[in-house]
């Protein structure tokens, strides 16, 4: 049995692997896929299957326009909790016994990031009949990134091996996900006449779209963040004496007539900075060891507030209205937002539970945004919008905070491959060995 909670405490339960042949490990693929990012935020999602869990009460339901998936999130903290299958998937690795329900074949998996670690009551007979509980060991449909997303960075992990990337848009339970099912509709875009980067969570509830750094995205007093000064260290300059733009970054030009050619427009900040954080409240909010962040000032953020029309003249003509990001006045049925700590807040959307955006008190007037949201036409880590900092992930000594054993173990491991992986791809970007605010 897994002990298993979000942030809130409200999906805290015990749940159980599903067996395995031979007592084999358990294999993770990490998903890259495009309802999957949309869905949740995030740049990648993991999970591992289970028997029917013993309650879903506290959780919200949300069901692909597929029908095929039904994802349960918390409703009170937004993390992604359990997924199950809506169609019988062609694997005979697992057990059918264990994937019924009343209702038909219905295989559940839970969320990576909420598995605290073995019941404190199983662990010792566990240990002693059983050498691995689960393994990291591939990622799938990352096709769909068109750039590798973070499989790009993570090609390793110590204790699991190389992992294999599998490119094509088949899921481990044998559906397809096609581009065209995933990509956000076109037709409920609001084109601007300025360059700009559209965003939006899988059910289209939140849209909005970023703009290029400009006069107002300097106006923000900001800390470093730990991502570039660790904490821990108790470092002065994390208060930003010298009051750096750190969010601001040069531009980049993707020459696609040379693979390795990038050039930075000196003196021209036309990006923003984005990183990874491994920390235990971005995990229990998320349900998933990995966020990936873009730290974007709230002036170059507008939101695409949806109205319905009600008349019958007017149906299936419904419109946006395009507005700067204000949380006072974002119409109420949008966002649901949680405090995760005194002063800190998190947005993610009613619907479909997309991480969405994080912000504090100290610093109102600079967001982080969840990458997953994010349509470039490059790819989704969105290069010629984001600097990627890869030098480090935030809080990554945090990665086994509040969990147990081989889980720990494992989200230890997948972090510091994460690690490794970044810093390898920034010295071969940098051509240099440091990475410089």
């Amino acid at each position: 049995m897994l002990s298993i909670s979000c942030h809130c405490g409200s999906a805290k339960q015990t749940v159980r692997l599903c067996e395995q042949p031979s007592n084999a490990p358990q294999e993770i693929s990490l998903c890259h896929c495009s309802a999957c990012r949309h869905s949740t935020g995030s740049l990648c999602v993991s999970y591992v299957n289970i028997d029917r869990p013993s309650s879903v009460e506290g959780l919200v339901e949300y069901r692909s326009n597929s029908g095929t998936i039904t994802r349960f999130f918390c409703a009170t903290c937004g993390c992604h909790v359990f997924r199950r299958l809506e169609s019988a998937p062609a694997i005979d690795s697992i057990p059918s016994t264990k994937l019924t329900t009343p209702g038909g074949y219905k295989p559940w998996a839970v969320a990576t990031g909420v598995i605290i670690g073995l019941d404190a009551g199983n662990e010792s007979s566990y240990q002693s009949n059983r050498a691995r509980l689960m393994r990291y060991a591939k990622h799938i449909n990352t096709a769909s990134t068109k750039d590798g997303g973070l499989s790009s960075f993570m090609r390793h992990v110590e204790n699991s091996g190389e992992l294999e990337a599998v490119e094509d848009m088949t899921s481990p339970t044998g559906h397809t996900l096609t581009l065209e099912q995933d990509r956000p509709e076109e037709a409920d875009r609001i084109k601007e006449r300025e360059e700009v980067l559209n965003a939006s969570c899988h059910c289209k509830a939140v849209q909005f779209h970023i703009t290029r750094p400009n006069a107002t995205s300097q106006l923000p007093r900001s800390n470093f963040p730990d991502l570039m000064i660790p904490y821990h260290t108790g470092s002065p300059l994390v208060k930003n004496p010298e009051d750096m733009k750190w969010w601001l970054r040069p531009g980049l030009r993707l020459d696609s007539d040379e693979h390795e050619a990038q050039s930075s427009q000196k003196g021209e900040l036309r990006r923003y900075l984005a990183g990874t954080c491994a920390c235990r409240s971005c995990r229990l909010t998320l349900g998933f060891e990995i966020q990936s962040w873009a730290f974007i000032p709230r002036a170059n953020i507008f939101f695409h507030i949806r109205h319905v029309s009600s008349s019958e003249a007017g149906a299936g003509k419904d419109t946006h209205e395009v507005v700067p990001l204000d949380f006072e006045t974002l119409p109420v049925d949008i966002l649901m937002s949680y405090e995760s700590s005194p002063g800190v807040r998190r947005e993610f959307c009613r619907s479909c539970g997309a991480t969405v955006f994080w912000r504090d008190r100290w610093r109102p007037e600079l967001m982080d945004v969840s990458i997953g949201l994010l349509d470039a036409d490059e790819g989704s880590r969105a290069e010629t919008w984001l600097d990627w900092w890869t030098a480090r992930v935030s809080f990554s000594e945090d990665a086994g905070n509040g969990r147990a054993g081989e889980v720990a173990n494992n989200a230890r491991c997948l972090i510091d491959g994460l690690e490794t992986g970044l810093r390898v791809q920034g010295k071969w970007k940098a051509r240099d060995k440091t990475q410089t605010f």
